[in-house]
């Protein structure tokens, strides 16, 4: 007797969007992290006008991760909806956003091929995407980053640290000695 097992495409679907959740989690707190740990990320985080929140959001609806600089200080705010972005980042399916959240594309290729829209600052936007680069560079094991990576970032502080850091939701961009 033979045995299929199928997946609903509805149940593919939702345990995509699960994924890209927690990818977004953690991207969202690497960011944070990765502003206090490297000076590279926090230069280009304080070179944001005060009041910038960035939304990285897989269209439609959710799931979505929104950062926010105030007072100088970058607080990772997770899936709120109620935080109006200042740049807003969409990908245009879950299904176009998966391969670049689980390092299978980087977020330059994924620019590149029109999977995702940017609404908002045009220079905010190619921050950010200097920023992620980097954060990728910390939050992916290295056979990843060297793959998706035009020229992988080098880490100021190692992978470990930077984990450990996602526990944190927010960075005090006026540290200049944060990262020792």
């Amino acid at each position: 007797m033979k045995t299929d097992v199928r997946i609903h495409a509805g149940a593919a679907k939702r345990a995509k969007r699960v994924l890209a959740g927690v990818v977004f989690w953690v991207m969202g707190r690497g960011l944070v992290v990765c502003a206090r740990v490297d000076r590279r990320v926090r230069a280009e985080a304080v070179s944001w006008p005060e009041g910038t929140a960035i939304t990285l959001a897989v269209a439609p609806g959710s799931p979505r991760v929104t950062v926010h600089k105030s007072n100088g200080v970058l607080h990772a705010l997770g899936s709120r909806t109620d935080v109006e972005s200042t740049l807003l980042v969409t990908f245009k399916s879950v299904d176009g956003a998966v391969p670049v959240l689980l390092g299978m594309k980087s977020v330059l290729q994924s620019f590149a091929e029109h999977r995702a829209t940017v609404h908002g600052d045009l220079g905010t936007a190619m921050s950010l995407v200097r920023c992620l680069h980097i954060v990728e560079g910390y939050l992916f094991p290295d056979i990843m980053t060297r793959r998706i990576l035009p020229r992988p970032a080098v880490r100021e502080v190692g992978h470990l640290r930077a984990y450990v850091g996602l526990l944190g939701r927010s960075s005090d961009l006026g540290q200049e000695g944060a990262a020792s």
